[in-house]
């Protein structure tokens, strides 16, 4: 696993530490090269590129395989767009796993537009640890809220994705619904804690068994010192 380099970042209330990790892609993937020197996997799987790079991606990269003869044992993989749209299909909006909470009211197209905002930020990250796409998810928001966005607690929409997103003009309410949507993208659920409270408010995930806090108006992303508690709340 990459190590994180930490930052720090300043808001007007707090100042507090986030992570912000170093490149994680590192190498290109050769389907050619891969199946040539992979003999057992091209038994099982075949030729396909799609498959190749799904294979390497679940297994391969952990068994120490070399995804091509430029690359070393395991490294992670700058894959090209069209291997990206090949190796992984996003979560749709259907199928989010806190499609509920996200949604608030906003219109189907309204959503639709949250959601292909969200899907730029996490697409570089898809094949990423879970913890660097966490800390990618919240760094990124973060950096879209100090250059050109507003806080508010009346603008419409602001306290679901699109406000946050689109609009850029949200609440900590809209920045954990823009987050939960980025995560479940991903494939990845939370748990939105103080959800319709007047009171701070952030995404909450389970990594192997560790609970994260993902908080990207609070200024952290990182393990939770206890159950649903905020290091800087």
């Amino acid at each position: 696993m990459r190590r994180f380099l930490a930052t720090m970042m300043c808001s007007v209330a707090f100042c507090a530490g986030i992570s912000n990790i170093s490149a994680y892609a590192s190498s290109s993937f050769d389907a050619g090269y891969y199946a040539e020197n992979n003999p057992d996997v091209i038994a099982v799987y075949g030729t396909d590129e799609a498959s190749l790079i799904r294979h390497y991606l679940n297994s391969g990269m952990a068994e120490g395989r070399k995804p091509s003869e430029q690359g070393e044992p395991g490294d992670s993989l700058d894959l090209t767009e069209e291997q990206m749209q090949m190796a992984w299909t996003p979560v749709p909006i259907a199928n989010l796993a806190n499609y509920k909470s996200i949604k608030k009211r906003m219109t189907d197209s309204e959503f639709e537009s949250a959601y292909q905002e969200a899907l730029k930020i996490v697409t570089p990250v898809a094949f990423a640890s879970r913890e660097e796409q966490l800390v990618h998810i919240v760094s990124s928001l973060r950096q879209m809220f100090d250059t050109q966005m507003t806080y508010s607690m009346s603008a419409d929409h602001y306290n679901d994705p699109y406000g946050y997103l689109v609009l850029h003009s949200a609440s900590c309410a809209g920045c954990v619904r823009a987050t939960g949507l980025c995560l479940n993208i991903l494939g990845i659920p939370y748990e939105h804690v103080n959800e319709n409270q007047y009171s701070h408010q952030w995404c909450r995930v389970d990594v192997n068994g560790t609970y994260w806090i993902c908080d990207a108006f609070g200024l952290y992303c990182g393990p939770e010192p206890a159950p649903r508690q905020h290091p800087y709340m």
